[in-house]
């Protein structure tokens, strides 16, 4: 089963949470129906501004009948690297 990528146009949020706010749903989504979170990496790369129109991307980099582990990132609108993340998730329905 090969999942689509996701890619989103945003506004980034205030808070010291924002791009996990913005980056564990998408990646959620990636990962596809019936996978829950066991783990979430976020590294940060430049600041952004509360407000800031941003790009979120996320894909699978790898899927095994019980795990799937996907990757993401959040753009500015200029392209820098405002944050990245990974994240692996468990099939709850696999069996």
């Amino acid at each position: 089963m090969t999942q689509e990528a996701v890619s989103r146009q945003t506004v980034f949020p205030e808070g010291p949470a924002a791009a996990a706010g913005l980056l564990e749903p998408a990646l959620a989504q990636a990962a596809g129906e019936g996978a829950e979170p066991v783990s979430l990496t976020i590294d940060y790369g430049v600041a952004a501004t509360p407000g800031a129109r941003v790009s979120v991307e996320a894909g699978v980099d790898r899927a095994t009948r019980t795990l799937v582990f996907a990757y993401g990132r959040v753009l500015s609108e200029e392209g820098a690297v405002l944050a990245t993340g990974a994240a692996v998730f468990r099939r709850i329905n696999a069996r």
